[in-house]
């Protein structure tokens, strides 16, 4: 993880961390791929998806019991269901916004995480999205 924090110009305000996922914007259609996440105080992991030709970053963790989404056996994102997945209690995330659509977190989102493309990399800025915000 690129933990450097900059202050920006005058105000001294700290950029929030990135993570780099090398060649993460060749990931193919229907693909995901996790990383870590190397936080001291709550080391975890998220994971890239692109789905419907768009890509995403999602913390591999459930809004319902904060557990690993995958419960550490594979990739959260299920192909033959088209849907983000959690083993733990067969929640089902919508794959483009995160928000749970069956499962006992109905309506609660997966936490999002705002991406750019740098050549073929992908920039993963480790702080949530407000609702609404644009990806990439």
């Amino acid at each position: 993880m690129d933990d450097r924090r900059t202050m920006s110009g005058d105000d001294k305000t700290l950029a929030p961390p990135t993570v780099t996922i090398a060649g993460g914007a060749l990931l193919e259609e229907r693909a995901s791929r996790k990383f870590s996440i190397d936080d001291e105080r709550d080391p975890r992991e998220g994971f890239i998806l692109r789905y419907a030709g768009e890509l995403r970053a999602f913390e591999n963790r459930c809004p319902h019991w904060q557990v690993d989404l995958d419960l550490g056996m594979g990739e959260p994102y299920l192909d033959d269901l088209q849907k983000i997945f959690c083993r733990n209690h067969a929640a089902i995330f919508d794959p483009l916004t995160g928000v749970c659509e069956s499962g006992p977190c109905l309506g609660r989102s997966i936490r999002r995480y705002p991406i750019r493309i740098e050549g073929e990399d992908l920039i993963v800025t480790l702080e949530a999205m407000n609702e609404g915000d644009d990806l990439v």
